[in-house]
């Protein structure tokens, strides 16, 4: 049973763009009608109409920038309002041609509801015509068309740009629901853990055998997990960390080393029915290799490998596709039916990291990559992958995750915001496992729930409610929705000896109760009493689930909140955080969004929303009761970076200096004042937040989330009884 794809409806109808050619000038100037330029950031850049070269006509424009890739720095022109159809799928077409262009994008604004972006080439190319493919959101008539280049590049030319009502619309979709024998969003390893794992270090080896030994892995462990592999973590040998403490709760014993890839193959060859042979020269190959790993029970191997390992070949991927959308088709149309529909992975065909692969494999997870038309990979077709992946989306259930990222490193895949929204709106969210290790192992683990409580509780708070004083509570609301992100950096936020001296709340994608629970208890057991958890799930509420119908979509939110309610209950966590879109999105009303938790969660004590402060969230709307729940929008903004280089910081002062003028500049006016700082989880340590609250004015009080709201409460019902508003 091959993979569904969405019906296509009838032909297309055009949509009128003003001076879609560029070729009416501005009366009396030198610009444009109906276009205007906007240079960003103080960018060496220009915008203007060029009469040399051009698609058809007489002129195009010709964007042009001489500043390096930096936040906010660009050069751009966007087009006037068009007015469009709520809920309905369009695609912009229109040429450009290139000179050395670097970071250049088309996208279409959604006027305060988010934005599609669409990468193009890189370099040096002729004129060709590119397509961008997008869905207006629910309540969104308005539009704005858009060009732009945000790095160095002699010459961006763009002519001839048109609008139409595509011919598939990917919206009032209906929801393919389908069973699951297991609770939450991940299935789970059967389990116990074997008493003597078989550990093997893969640090000695090469990628192209750590990627035959984890598949490996995922079949042996899908019966009980037996193999442990030492995974090339950054930091190294993190994996030893996590299995020291595994041995200690008594959840395995004493293991069997092993060191010869070889033997541990021959250890379990009873267990595997060959070998698939995969393409090394496309990238897709790959992927179908893996994916075929899973439902074949074979071993994904390059055609040296093979040969080494004197096992069957099952499958010989070789000279088999030419695009790698077509890899992945061959795999749907064919084998559909015996995968997971509950688990997705978006992951880089070519990346060295085979940590996941494990999972991957013992659930028969779909693996699929997008590619961009900047992105110059072998058998690359952005418009048929995106095509796959609206297919794909469209034929899972609600409430899946996503594994893996859209992007691999800065330059290569679909922006981050661009692909969970994407995901999003097929109620799909991203639970960050780009480096998850061992998965098969540590979600058979189940400890004891009592294990999961919250120290703070068993010491009552000192902090009074004072007229005079500014609560703040600066939290770390980035990152921890990412569940590797827990086995590795956030050891090495917590080694931070100053932790504990003061109230740090910490997001906390909960899920890890599913996945690795045995690193959420060593969280529990080490957390001081100044620590707290908050969950934080990586998704885009505004849009969530709304590609579906509107009886599927109450749906996918009633089960999402369900199931967050359950394990929230399970893990003590009474505090949310919510993502609402980037600072330019209007960030939901009350009613719109958060009502569906405030409602549907039973012991919900605050929610902070907002991963920094968006542009209709002001000091004075900020702060709000909803159904018993304190309401706090975050007040304050972060310092940006232009390349994932960039996150690690190391001038403290110079954050703090930032980040005191935040909360100064944003600190509501009227007494006792409350509001909802962040701090990034990169480079900010304990002792960094340390010095920020000493040097904060003395009226401020810095406190614990759950501090906030109790204070907040006690405030609104003091208020209540006098008849008086903040």
């Amino acid at each position: 049973m091959g993979l569904p794809t969405v019906s296509s409806a009838a032909a297309a109808e055009t949509v009128a763009v003003p001076n879609p050619g560029f070729e009416t000038p501005q009366a009396g100037t030198t610009s444009t009608e109906h276009w205007k330029a906007e240079i960003g950031g103080g960018a060496k850049a220009t915008v203007e109409r060029d009469d040399k070269n051009f698609h058809n006509g007489k002129i195009s424009i010709r964007i042009t920038n001489q500043s390096p890739t930096k936040a906010f720095v660009f050069a751009s022109l966007y087009s006037d309002i068009l007015r469009v159809r709520p809920q309905t799928t369009y695609v912009m077409r229109f040429f450009a041609k290139g000179k050395k262009a670097k970071n250049c994008f088309a996208s279409v604004s959604f006027e305060g509801d988010g934005e599609r972006r669409l990468f193009l080439s890189s370099g040096d190319f002729d004129w060709k015509e590119f397509a961008c493919q997008f869905t207006t959101p629910e309540k969104s008539s308005d539009i704005r068309l858009r060009f732009a280049s945000d790095g160095i590049t002699d010459g961006l030319w763009i002519d001839d740009v048109s609008l139409e009502v595509s011919p598939k619309q990917l919206v009032n979709l209906e929801e393919k629901v389908v069973p699951k024998d297991f609770d939450g969003f991940f299935p789970r390893s059967k389990g116990p853990v074997a008493k003597n794992l078989v550990v093997f270090d893969l640090n000695r080896e090469s990628d192209e055998v750590g990627m035959m030994l984890a598949a490996l892995q995922g079949i042996v462990n899908r019966r009980q997990p037996r193999i442990y592999l030492v995974n090339k973590t950054n930091p190294t040998y993190y994996d030893e960390v996590w299995f020291k403490y595994m041995q200690e709760k008594g959840y395995t014993g004493r293991e069997e080393r092993m060191s010869d890839p070889w033997a541990l193959v021959q250890r379990f060859k009873s267990e595997i029915a060959g070998v698939i042979i995969y393409d090394t020269e496309l990238p897709g190959s790959l992927h179908a290799a893996r994916m075929l790993a899973g439902v074949k029970n074979a071993l994904p191997v390059s055609p040296d490998l093979a040969a080494k390992s004197g096992l069957p070949v099952v499958m010989d991927l070789r000279g088999k596709w030419k695009r790698n959308v077509d890899a992945y088709r061959f795999v749907f149309d064919n084998y559909w039916d015996q995968m997971t529909h509950h688990v997705i992975a978006w992951e880089y065909p070519l990346s060295k990291n085979n940590c996941c692969l494990d999972y991957i494999t013992q659930f028969k997870v779909p693996c699929f990559w997008v590619s961009t038309y900047s992105d110059n990979e072998k058998g690359a077709d952005p418009p048929a992958e995106e095509e796959f992946l609206n297919d794909l989306l469209a034929a899972t259930p609600g409430n899946v995750p996503c594994m893996g990222w859209p992007m691999q490193g800065d330059d290569k895949g679909v922006q981050e915001y661009s692909g969970v929204r994407w995901l999003s709106e097929y109620g799909k969210w991203m639970p960050g496992t780009g480096f998850n290790s061992n998965m098969s192992v540590h979600s058979a683990i189940h400890p004891p729930d009592s294990v999961f409580r919250q120290k703070f509780r068993r010491q009552p708070s000192n902090v009074k409610l004072e007229d005079d004083k500014v609560y703040v509570t600066v939290n770390i609301m980035d990152s921890g929705d990412a569940l590797w992100y827990w086995l590795f950096h956030q050891r090495k936020i917590w080694a931070d000896p100053v932790r504990g001296l003061l109230p740090i709340g910490y997001g906390m994608n909960f899920h890890l109760y599913d996945i690795y629970p045995l690193v959420m208890q060593w969280y529990y057991e080490n957390a001081a009493p100044n620590d707290s958890f908050f969950g934080l799930i990586y998704m885009n509420t505004q849009v969530y689930g709304s590609r579906f119908r509107k009886q599927d979509s109450e749906r996918i939110w009633k089960e999402f909140v369900d199931v967050s309610d359950r394990i929230c209950g399970k893990t003590d966590i009474d505090g949310l955080e919510i993502y609402n879109g980037g600072w330019g999105e209007v960030t939901p009303p009350a009613r719109q969004t958060f009502e569906r938790f405030t409602k549907g969660m039973k012991n919900l004590n605050y929610i902070l929303a907002d991963l920094g402060r968006h542009e209709n969230i002001t000091t004075t709307n900020a702060n709000y009761m909803m159904n018993n729940t304190a309401v706090f929008h975050t007040l304050t903004r972060f310092q940006v970076w232009s390349s994932s280089a960039e996150t690690i910081r190391d001038d403290r002062d110079k954050a703090n200096v930032w980040l005191l003028d935040e909360i100064k500049s944003n600190t509501p006016g009227a007494l006792p004042a409350f509001m909802s700082a962040m701090a990034i989880s990169w480079y900010y340590y304990p002792a960094w937040l340390f010095d920020l609250k000493e040097k904060l004015p003395s009226n401020y009080v810095v406190v614990s989330p759950n501090d906030l709201a109790r204070l907040f409460k006690q405030d609104q019902a003091r208020r209540d009884a006098k008849g008086t508003k903040p």
